[in-house]
């Protein structure tokens, strides 16, 4: 027996989705400081295209932002324990206040990226 496929409707334009496919631009200044190696800035770029242009519900963008922490390491195994543990405890992934002005922060102040911050839904 085969499945019939899911069809799933996005609402975003296709101008966003191409911004999304290319990925952010980054710096070439600010790759050359932040060592190059140690960070995928491809990847990187991707990831904030898609949280700038995805239209994303807070879950989303927090989902993104934890994504872009993990990527350049700003999150302790700790922290993804905290976050582990509020998703097992709530049934909900987000991450507080704190850990996304974080995340915003590092962008902005290596990257001379602005993101804004999540808004509540």
């Amino acid at each position: 027996m085969t499945q019939q496929p899911n069809i799933v409707h996005l609402n975003i334009l296709d101008t966003d989705f191409a911004k999304m496919t290319a990925g952010e631009a980054i710096p070439v200044d600010r790759k050359r400081r932040l060592a190059p190696e140690h960070y995928d800035f491809d990847r990187l770029g991707k990831q904030i295209a898609r949280y700038r242009y995805g239209q994303l519900d807070q879950q989303g963008q927090d989902d993104i932002l934890c994504s872009i922490a993990t990527t350049v390491g700003l999150f302790t195994l700790a922290d993804m324990e905290d976050i582990n543990d509020r998703l097992r405890s709530t049934g909900r992934f987000y991450l507080t206040c704190g850990e996304r002005q974080q995340v915003i922060n590092w962008l902005e102040d290596e990257l001379d990226i602005s993101l804004p911050l999540p808004t509540d839904h």
